[in-house]
This record gives C-alpha cells, structure tokens and sequence, in this order.
C-alpha cells in the first residue's frame, strides 16, 4: 500500500474521529458538558485550527486520486474555511455559538450529528482505501 502523506493524513485524523464521535454517540452529555471547558482552551483552540487545516489541505491535495474528487474537494474547503472562522472568531462568540445550539436543540439531535460524523469520516476512509486498491 503506497499512501502519499496527504491521505496518511487524512487516514489518521479521521479514525481519530470516527472514534471520537462514536463516544459522543454513545455518551452525549460528556461532549455538552466538556464543551464549555475545550472552548475555553488555548491549547484545545489552536490544535482544532491545526487539524481542520491539515485535513483540509490534505482532502484538496488528494481529491484528485478519490473516486469522489468533488466531496474532496468540498469537504477540504469547508475544513479550512472552518479553520479560518475560529481563527477570527473571539472565543466568547464561540462559546456563545456552541452554548445557544446546545440550548436549543435536544440532546438526541447531538447524537445524530455523531453519528452522521461517523460515516462521513468513515467514507473518507474507505475512499482512500478504494484509492490504495484501484491503483
């Protein structure tokens, strides 16, 4: 299996998420209750930033070798835009974000946006191992 680094990349932070969003499936109230405190994290903030954007780079630089170069494409631009509103967003308004939606909708809601994170970064890894194999 010849992997470039990008799709290492992109192999390695989405199991990381695949699992993460399968424990905020399972435990949904944790994720609501850490949310305050992971906001508040400078260290938690620019890792966030780091990631979203060595994914998104990693998704564009890839896109082309995917069996679906658009939803690449897409979702690697979406990352990095993300990367960019926290980066200008202050954390309050952040925190505000994350505290008005978590106020408004029920707590089943958050495990059907895990779960969907779920299969999105599931599909991203069996996109690049569709990649690995068709070569």
């Amino acid at each position: 299996m010849d992997y470039t680094v990008w799709q290492l990349i992109i192999v390695v932070i989405s199991f990381a998420m695949v699992l993460l969003s399968v424990f905020c499936v399972i435990f949904p109230q944790k994720l609501i209750l850490g949310m305050p405190h992971l906001v508040n994290s400078k260290l938690v903030k620019y890792s966030d930033i780091t990631i979203r954007m060595f994914l998104g780079i990693s998704l564009v630089l890839s896109a082309e070798t995917a069996i679906f170069p658009l939803i690449f494409t897409i979702l690697g631009y979406l990352s990095m835009v993300a990367a960019l509103a926290i980066t200008v967003l202050s954390t309050s308004k952040v925190e505000f974000i994350i505290k008005y939606i978590t106020d408004i909708l029920p707590v089943w809601t958050v495990r059907l946006v895990c779960a969907f994170s779920v299969f999105l970064f599931a599909f991203l890894i069996h996109n690049i191992g569709c990649i690995i194999h068709t070569r």
